[in-house]
This record gives C-alpha cells, sequence and structure tokens, in this order.
C-alpha cells in the first residue's frame, strides 16, 4: 500500500467521524494558536519598541541627566539627590573634546506647555531649548526655513523653530518664515518649520513643539533656578555604546568631581532588558503551550487506539487480502499526523486572527496612532507546525503499532 493511499485512506476515515476529529484536534488548536500569538504579540512589540527609538534617534542614544532621587547600591532605598552637582552648558563641549565615540550631542531644557500666541490668538504648547546638533541626535531636520544656528546661542537671539501642528494651529496655511509670535511675554521671530513627524506613544507631542536656542530659554525663562538639563548623545553606532557611555563618565567625573549623582539611560539597554523580559515570557508561554499540546497529543492517541478498536474487523479483513504490516502501521500513522497537522494549521490561521485583533485593539482603544505590527511570526509558525508533526508521530506511533499487530483470523472474529 502505497503512502498516497494510506492518506486518502486515513482522510476518509476522520471525514466520517467529524466532530469527534475536530474535538481530538482543540488540544493541539488551543496550543499552536496560544503560542504563535502570543510570540507574534511579543515580536511585535519589541518592534514597536525598537521603532519609537528609531523615532527619538535611533538604538545608539544615550541620555544623561541629574535626578531628583537616586537609588543606593547597597540596600535599594531612594534618596534625595542633595549634592550641589548640576549638569552644566561647558559639559557638551568637555564630551564632544575628550569622547571620540560620541558623534554627536545637544543639551536639552524642556518646560511645561506655554501660552503661545499669535495675531491675538492663544494656545498652549510646550517649547523647550536646545543646541545646534539637536537635528542629529533626533533625526529630525528642518522642513522649511532654518534650524538653530552656534550664532544664535552666543547672542541670545530671539528666534524659533517650530513643529508642523503649531504651524497648522497658528498660522494655517500662512508662511511662518518671519512671522513673530510670543512665547509668554516674550517676542519670538520663526525661522523655521520642522518636517512633520507623527505624534504616539512615548515619543508623542513633536509636531507640538517650539525649539529655542538653548541659552535664550536659559537666560530668559530659567534664570537663576537651580535646576538641570538633559544631554542626549548618539554614539559612533550601536557596537561603541558602551565605550561611548564610559567616556562620557570619564568626562563628567573629571569635570564634576564624581558621575554618581548622574543618572545614565541607553537604548540598548532598554533594548537588551525588552528582549530579556520577551525571552522569560517565550519560555513560560512554552510552558503553559506544551502542556496543551500533551493533552492534546494524549487526546490523539486515545481517539486512535478507539479507532483500532472500531475498525479491527477493518485491520483484519486488509490483512487477509494482502496488507503488510507496515501498510497498516503506515496508514494509522498517518491518521494520527493528519490529525495534528490540521490542528496545527487551524491553530496558527487563529494565532494570525488573536495577533490581528490584539493589534487593532491596542492602535484603537489604549495607544491610539501606534502603528503595532500584525504580522504573525516566522519562525514561531515553522516550530508550531514542526511540533504538531512530531506530536501526531509520537502519540500515533502506539495506536498503529497496535493495529499493525493485530493477527487476521483474531481481528475477523472481532465483534
Amino acid at each position: 500500500m502505497q503512502i498516497i493511499q494510506s492518506l486518502f485512506i486515513g482522510l476518509a476515515a476522520l471525514r466520517r467521524n467529524k466532530l469527534r476529529s475536530l474535538l481530538t484536534m482543540l488540544g493541539i488548536i488551543i496550543g499552536i494558536s496560544a503560542v504563535v500569538g502570543m510570540v507574534s504579540i511579543g515580536d511585535g512589540a519589541k518592534f514597536l519598541v525598537l521603532a519609537e527609538f528609531e523615532r527619538m534617534g535611533g538604538s545608539d542614544l544615550i541620555i544623561c541627566f541629574r535626578p531628583r532621587w537616586i537609588q543606593r547600591e547597597e540596600d535599594g532605598e531612594w534618596i534625595q539627590n542633595k549634592a550641589p552637582v548640576y549638569l552644566e552648558y561647558e559639559d557638551i563641549n568637555a564630551i564632544m573634546m575628550s569622547c571620540p565615540s560620541i558623534k554627536s550631542i545637544t543639551g536639552e531644557i524642556d518646560t511645561m506647555a506655554q501660552p503661545i500666541s499669535y495675531k491675538g490668538e492663544t494656545k498652549h504648547f510646550r517649547f523647550e531649548g536646545v543646541t545646534p546638533l539637536y537635528q542629529e541626535v533626533h533625526n529630525w531636520y528642518v522642513q522649511s526655513g532654518r534650524f538653530l544656528q552656534r550664532e544664535d546661542l552666543d547672542r541670545n537671539e530671539s528666534v524659533v523653530v517650530i513643529g508642523a501642528k503649531v504651524q497648522e494651529d497658528l498660522f494655517g496655511k500662512t508662511d511662518p518664515i518671519g512671522q513673530e509670535l510670543k512665547i509668554g511675554r516674550q517676542r519670538f521671530t520663526v525661522v523655521g518649520v520642522m518636517e512633520e513627524k507623527g505624534d504616539r506613544m512615548a515619543t508623542g507631542g513633536w509636531d507640538e513643539k517650539l525649539i529655542v536656542p538653548f541659552t535664550t530659554m536659559w537666560t530668559r525663562f530659567i534664570g537663576n533656578q537651580k535646576r538641570g538639563f538633559e544631554l542626549w548623545m548618539k554614539a559612533e553606532s550601536f557596537e561603541k555604546v558602551d565605550q561611548a557611555l564610559a567616556e562620557v563618565m570619564i568626562t563628567l567625573r573629571r569635570q564634576h568631581g564624581s558621575e554618581e549623582h548622574f543618572q545614565f539611560y541607553t537604548a540598548k539597554a532598554v533594548l537588551e532588558q525588552v528582549g530579556k523580559v520577551s525571552q522569560v515570557l517565550k519560555i513560560l508561554l512554552g510552558g503553559v503551550a506544551s502542556i496543551s499540546l500533551l493533552v492534546g497529543g494524549i487526546g490523539i492517541m486515545n481517539i486512535m487506539l478507539v479507532s483500532v478498536t472500531e475498525r479491527t474487523r477493518e485491520i483484519g479483513l486488509r490483512k487477509a487480502v494482502g496488507a503488510r504490516h507496515r501498510d497498516i502501521l503506515q496508514q494509522f500513522l498517518i491518521e494520527a499526523v493528519v490529525l495534528s497537522v490540521s490542528g496545527g494549521l487551524i491553530g496558527i490561521f487563529i494565532s494570525g486572527f488573536i495577533t490581528f485583533v490584539v493589534a487593532w485593539g491596542v492602535t484603537t482603544f489604549l495607544i491610539k496612532e501606534t502603528e503595532w505590527p500584525a504580522v504573525v511570526s516566522l519562525w514561531a509558525a515553522a516550530a508550531a507546525f514542526c511540533s504538531s508533526v512530531l506530536i501526531g508521530v509520537i502519540f500515533g506511533i502506539l495506536p498503529a503499532y497496535k493495529a499493525a499487530r493485530l493477527m487476521p483470523t483474531e481481528a475477523l472474529r472481532h465483534e
């Protein structure tokens, strides 16, 4: 008996008991859909985090600031940072001069939303003071006009670069370049408009920003207040992030006597942490799914044993007309594999539906305007398919062996 004939005979037997076959596949379907769905959702979340970092500037970002609270290493307790140490404007030049692994750096000082007025109309927008390399650090460039220059910082110029949403809300279709607007009580001239970046998730609010020279912000809006600012830096490459961070720490230690009162974040560390969490979740889900697949495999073996008992006379008849031991073994093994593989394929299809629903739910209700990729993980789907084949073989071998060992005379006498 050829494999194709065994396949057709097995499919015919499964079609005769459609409901039983479906219920038998249920454990496999649940296990496969759960694993592939969760892995795909996890991969989508990881892709989303990476995409957000790319929008912020890339995976080679390094951020440094002076926190209000710091955590002690010995007991993990959080204490107030009372050290009279703050980042200073001179640190920017020191880092650029002393850290060869740093490609670009910008100082950023942010404020709460401020009233912005233009021709009697007032709206509230965020605005921040930055340095000229801000564009390179964040991969965000002007669409029209120009960006801030070194001369603007040296002279504390009253110039501002606005986001696309600010242009739309305040100026409409009017060209804003050269127009004057008021930030609080200060008058500023618009010199540039940033390209539209889109607002979503953690990087929301880009298009609603107004950007002024760092020194102008410091002297006119901050004054003598003791407060720090953030340093956003970009390493030469993703591989050089750790080296660049070490160089920055050494420079700040030289500038301020110690770097322990500053806090550092790198996109690389965050991505590694996300990867570890994702890996743990995959292991846990794999364990849960293994139980479900084990139950599904036992279900397949149970039903196949029942099928052997029900079809004992059929087996005896086949052997009487010339079917060999391996033909019967092959037939029942193929039936078990077909059951398992069918459940696996249905599970993969359902996992795609689950992934799509979760992606739609996240983008519609939780994190709006987020491009969550609703894509089934190909490696997870391939692993699930191979697992379903393996389960069919492992749990189908005993019933198939039992069927193949039946003696024709005893099988034909079976009622």
